[in-house]
C-alpha cells in the first residue's frame, strides 16, 4: 500500500508556513523530517507554522519527527507549532498528550495565538 504525501512551503515576512498533505505515517516521514529539517535550520528566530489542515493521518513516527521539529526550531530561537489540525489529527495529538504542546490555538479573531 503505498502512501500518498505531499507539501507546499510558503514566505511570509519572518513566518513560513509547511503544509503537508496526505499521510504522516512510517512510510512517509523520511520527506517530513528532511524538510522540516531544511527549513529549521535556514530560518533564525520567526516563527514556523505547520499547517495540518490537508493531513489525513497521523502515526507515533509522524509526532515525533513534529515534536524533535519543534525542539530544534526552538534551539534556533524559532517558535515551531502546528496550525488548525483536523478533528483526527487532534484526538491523535491528545491521546498523546501533546495537544497543549505542540497546536497553536487561534484567537477569536482569527489572528494566531
Amino acid at each position: 500500500m503505498s502512501m500518498s504525501f505531499d507539501y507546499t512551503i510558503l514566505r511570509d515576512g519572518d513566518t513560513i508556513t509547511v503544509a503537508p498533505e496526505g499521510d504522516i505515517a512510517v512510510e512517509t516521514v523520511p520527506v517530513l523530517r528532511e524538510v522540516l529539517r531544511n527549513v529549521v535550520e535556514n530560518h533564525e528566530n520567526g516563527r514556523i507554522d505547520v499547517d495540518m489542515r490537508a493531513v489525513t493521518f497521523l502515526d507515533s513516527s509522524g509526532i515525533g519527527v513534529l515534536v524533535a521539529a519543534q525542539r530544534a526550531a526552538s534551539a534556533h530561537g524559532t517558535r515551531l507549532m502546528l496550525r488548525e489540525p483536523g478533528p483526527v489529527i487532534r484526538m491523535v495529538l491528545q491521546i498523546a498528550n501533546l495537544e497543549n504542546v505542540l497546536v497553536a490555538e487561534e484567537a477569536a479573531d482569527g489572528t494566531p495565538g
